[in-house]
Order: structure tokens, then sequence, then C-alpha cells
């Protein structure tokens, strides 16, 4: 085929008494040294050449040796930084969201919850500790199968989820705990446990994440002062109303009063997140939702036996065939992890097809339905037509890990989720999603969620004496033995702690202290890039082996490239390039003064391959 100039600057193609250097020779690509490629002020210090006879993959691998060789076209120089600014970091331990007690013994409640006055006796062991003592959800009067029954407790923790640009609250509901003892191991479940489980049966601890969100008022009362107290004031009640967002939970939490509902809930086309997961909304039905991801280069361009690889995934697309009066084209898909592939997929225009590994093979589906409501991948013929260069291009869409969840499905193993969703204005939204243990839940701490334990903890402390206010005196313990107070807690408490950051500037306060930043002193490395404003690639027969002008990358051997071929003449190439598998060979002062770097194998994949080594190279020069 011809090959057509990529970039020509002519200086001449002289081959006769070419100046050959006593050139050493080396394929340790990880010799050739940085200097090789550019100079020191960042401007390249190489030449490409390819050859007149090569293949179009020739092309193609100088053209990307090409752009390899961009990321080192820069210089570097230190300066003193300007708009500097210092980073603090805070470390916070793990938060208590909410701790209920759920037993008490002591002054208080033996006085005001039992009603006793005059304190006859108090109990100076765990033994004696009463059972009438754990909390109904009014007085610390109840046994313990009464507390069980009554605790029932919401717990609200905030921006714990998103939707589009908000932050989502969970309100997390738990239920009638139980408490297994482990301490004393014949537990008559008269006083708490000095050390137990907690048990929570299925259904029993759930969680409200509500996508609809209010802006609404509230309405406060306040005094305001007027006048000066040195020549008399008074004061006079004022209205003070104040606007939030929040969802309906929050609006009744805070008394407040709906203005308008400023989001109606996850749509089609929205980012948003359960339990931390993300999910990329593609579709909302009645009560269920499509989700899925979509490649940051969507929908991509393919000339016929062209192969891309779908961004974000091991699927590589590859298209064999493409009708332009059918609008239809013919593809295969691959996961290339496995290695497992479809047979020829027709894809037709805006009939997307649902691909999915089973059993070793990838399959076709026309919907998600007969893919068993979930695909690894999802591609839609946008359209085919020919581009500027006369090629017939399918333009194809893509979306990966595709599935339709809802009524229920599992956000995490032992939970359930409910969607309910509501039609509002002709389109399906999300509304919320309620999750809760499909299983029984036991341990301490017990998990939930994933982000947060919920703990039991019993604590005891002793006194010598105790205030009787019938007498209004103290009474002393007994010999040998102290008054004792009890309570056992069941608390809520973050699984890991905070690690905040904060950018300060000269000006700023550092935060909990009395320090201001001053000044900030330090210097900068700035990087200063060199376009490139002259040909970088070149064809053989413009090349001057007397006086070459930089250093030289070949690009394919002896048979492709009449300088690679010449070197090898002169037996200043000392590889078998007829039998070479892919070599990258480095030929120090070999033309004219200059080194040389040649690219090549036995045919164009081999070639291929060389140049991929060297890209590799090229890719951790410029790294340091």
């Amino acid at each position: 085929m011809k090959v057509k100039k990529i970039a020509a600057l002519a200086v001449g193609a002289a081959m006769i008494g070419a100046t050959i250097g006593f050139a050493s020779a080396t394929t340790d690509v990880q010799k050739i040294p940085k200097s090789f490629f550019v100079k020191s002020d960042g401007t390249p210090n190489v030449k490409i050449v390819v050859g007149s006879n090569a293949a179009a993959m020739d092309v193609a691998s100088a053209a990307d040796i090409a752009v390899a060789l961009g990321s080192l076209l820069y210089t570097t120089k230190q300066v003193e930084a300007q708009n500097a600014y210092v980073k603090v970091k805070a470390e916070y331990p793990p938060e208590t969201e909410a701790m209920w007690t759920i037993y008490a013994y002591n002054f208080t409640t033996i006085t005001e919850d039992h009603g006793v006055s005059n304190i006859s006796e108090w109990a100076t062991s765990y033994k004696e500790l009463p059972g009438d003592y754990w909390y109904n959800g009014a007085a610390f009067t109840a046994n313990y199968t009464e507390w069980q029954a009554a605790f029932n407790v919401p717990v609200t923790l905030e921006g714990k989820d998103k939707a589009g640009k908000y932050s989502i609250d969970w309100h997390v509901t738990i239920e009638n705990p139980a408490l297994k003892s482990i301490d004393p191991s014949n537990w008559t479940k008269t006083a708490p446990p000095q050390k137990a489980d907690i048990v929570v049966e299925p259904g029993k601890l759930n969680i409200l994440v509500d996508y609809v969100l209010y802006n609404y008022s509230v309405t406060t009362t306040k005094k305001v002062t007027i006048g000066e107290p040195e020549w008399g004031a008074t004061t006079e009640s004022k209205s003070v109303t104040k606007y939030y967002i929040g969802d309906a939970e929050e609006v009744a939490a805070n008394g407040g009063t709906i203005v308008k509902e400023v989001f109606p809930g996850v749509g089609a086309g929205m980012d948003f997140t359960v339990l931390g997961k993300e999910y990329h909304v593609l579709e909302v039905g009645n009560g269920t939702f499509t989700a899925g991801m979509i490649p940051e280069d969507n929908p991509m361009w393919y000339e016929v036996g062209q192969s891309k690889t779908i961004p974000g995934t091991n699927w590589v697309v590859t298209v064999l065939d493409i009708n332009l009066q059918e609008t239809r084209a013919l593809v295969i898909v691959k996961d290339a992890a496995t290695g497992a592939q479809t047979g020829q997929v027709i894809l037709d225009k805006s009939s997307p097809k649902y691909f999915v590994e089973e059993d070793g093979q990838v399959e076709a589906y026309d919907s998600l339905s007969e893919a068993g409501g979930k695909a690894g991948l999802v591609l839609t013929l946008e359209d085919t037509f020919v581009g500027i260069d006369n090629h017939i291009i399918a333009s194809i869409s893509a979306e990966y890990d595709i599935e339709t969840l809802g009524p229920v499905f599992h956000p995490a193993d032992g939970w359930n989720a409910t969607v309910n969703t509501a039609l509002k204005d002709g389109k399906w939204y999300i509304t919320n999603i309620t999750i809760v243990n499909a299983v029984k839940k036991e341990g301490n701490p017990l998990d939930v969620f994933g982000v947060y334990d919920l703990k039991y903890k019993f604590e005891s402390k002793t006194y010598d004496k105790y205030y009787n206010p019938a007498t209004e005196e103290f009474v002393e313990a007994p010999k040998g033995k102290a008054y004792l107070v009890a309570y056992a807690y069941i608390c809520l408490k973050e699984k890991e702690g905070k690690v905040v950051e904060k950018e300060l500037k000269v000006g700023d306060k550092i935060p909990d202290s009395d320090y201001t930043i001053e000044g900030i002193y330090a210097t900068a490395t700035t990087v200063e890039l060199k376009p490139v404003t002259e040909p970088i690639v070149y064809m053989d027969y413009e090349i001057n082996v007397n006086d070459p002008g930089s250093n030289l990358i070949l690009v394919g051997g002896p048979v492709a490239n009449s300088v690679t071929k010449y070197l090898v003449e002169h037996n200043v190439s000392k590889v078998d390039w007829y039998n070479s598998a892919g070599d990258v060979e480095y030929l120090q002062d070999a033309l004219g003064g200059y080194d040389v770097v040649i690219v090549a194998g036995a045919t164009r994949n081999e070639t291929r391959v060389a140049a991929e080594k060297l890209m590799k190279h090229i890719a951790e020069l410029a790294k340091e």
C-alpha cells in the first residue's frame, strides 16, 4: 500500500559516503537514557523515521511513539510559591451517634422513678440488684420483658447517602432487641447481664432513606431588647422564620412547614447511593429501577475491523462489518479478562443488545428480562455514516454492569431493600428505599450496614455511703461492703473515625488554637510544557545519514525501512531482524555522531510489539 507522509522536512537523503561511527549496541531498552529523547530545554532530541515501504501498522506504531514522546517534552524550575497554603489534618476517634440507657439503679431512679423517700436498703452486690429498674420509655420502672417490648428507638444519621447534588439522611429504627447473656451464664433476666450479645430478629433493624426533599420553614419566637439598661429597656417578642432543605422526617422533627418540593426523588439519568454503593439510574418503573454505569467515552466510533475496549471494563468490542443502507453493524464482544466471547452478533439501530457471560461464553439477549434482569454490557447502535476520510463508521453506545432492582433487592448480604416509586408529571421517581435485616443478627458489637456497631455495655460503681432524704442523713455501708449503682446501655457507634483535612492560607486562624497563619515560606516546582513546532515523524528518504541532525528512532526492519537496512548492511545493527520477535536496539554514535534506536521485528506485528516496549520505557522515564 502507499504510505502517506506524516510530517516532512527535506534534509537530503545522501547515502553515499555516510559517516558511520563505531557504535555500541544493546537490546536492553532500559539503557536508553532520557537525554536520547529530549534536550535539556524540554524540546525533542529525536526524529521518528518510517520506511517508505512500511505497512500501515508501522505508521500507527510511529504515531503511538510520537504521542508517548510528548510526555517528556517539558522543563521544570524552582520558583517561590505563589498563593501557597498549608494543609492541616485532624483525626477524630469513632463517634457515638446515639446511646440509650436501658437500666439505671441510682439515687435518682430510687427516689423519683420509684418514689422511695425513706431508703431503708440498697444493693451491695450484683446479685442484689433489683429487676424492675429497666426503662419502659418513660421511667426506669420496668422489668426486662417490658423493656424489650417497649424498646423502639429512632435515630437520624445525617448525610450518609447522596442523590444528585444533595446529601441524604438515614433514619434508623431499632426495635425490640434481646440480650443473650454471657456473664452470668445462668441469667435470670433480673438485673442486666454484665456481659452479653445483642440479638435482633429479622425485620427489627431498619433504615429509611428518603430521597424526596422539601424547602421548609421553621418559625420561632425570641425576645428582643428595646432600649438600653442604663436609661431603661423593655423586651418584646419577635417571630423569626428560617428556611431549610430536608426530607419529611426532618420537617416533622423540627416542627417545620413545607414551602415546596425541591427534589422529587431519583429519576432516570441521575446518580445516587444506597448504603454508600453508587448507582447510575437508567430507568425507573413502578417499584423498580434499572441501574448501571456509563463509560466516559460514549458513544464510541468504530471502523470496519476495529476493536475497542469499553473504558472502565474488560469488555472489548470488535466491529466486523457495517451496513449503511440497513443501519446495521456486525460485532463480536469479548471479555478480555476471561477470554469468553460471543459469536457474530447483529446490532440494529436503536435496538439494544444485552450481553451476559455464562458458562465460559458471552450470550446476547434482546431484552434485560431475557437476560435475567442483569447484564454485564449493553450495546446500542446509534447510527452508521461515512466519515471525512471515506471510511464507514458505526456509532455504538455502551452501558455496563446493568441490573433491574426492586421491588425488593439485596444491597448487602443479610439485608433486604424495598423500593418505593411515584409517578410525577408523567415521570417515575424513586421516592424512598427501606432497608431491613433479612436474617437474625447477633453479636457485641453487632454490625449495622457495615458502617456502624451496635454495642451493649454494663457498668457499676461502688460507694461507701448513701443519702437518705427521710432522715436527711448519710447511711454508711456495713463493714467490708459497699453500696452499688448500676447502668446498662445500648449505643450506636461508628466503626471508624474521621480524618478531616483543611487548607489554610495567610490570614486564616488555625482551628482549635489562638494562632493565625502570618506567612508561608516555600518553593514550588513549575512545569513548562514544550509544544512541538516542527515535524517529528519523517520518511526514510528524507534522512541524511551523514548528518541526521538529531537522534533517530527507526520504525521497521531492513525490508520496510531503508535507514535500518543501511545500518544492517554496514554491520552496525547486530539484531537478526528477519527472525526477530520484536526488539528495540540502541546504537550509540551510529550515524554522524548521533544515536539510533531501531524498533522492529520480523513482521509488522512483531514491530508493534517492539513499539509497545519502547512506549512503556518512555512512560517510566516520564515519572522521573
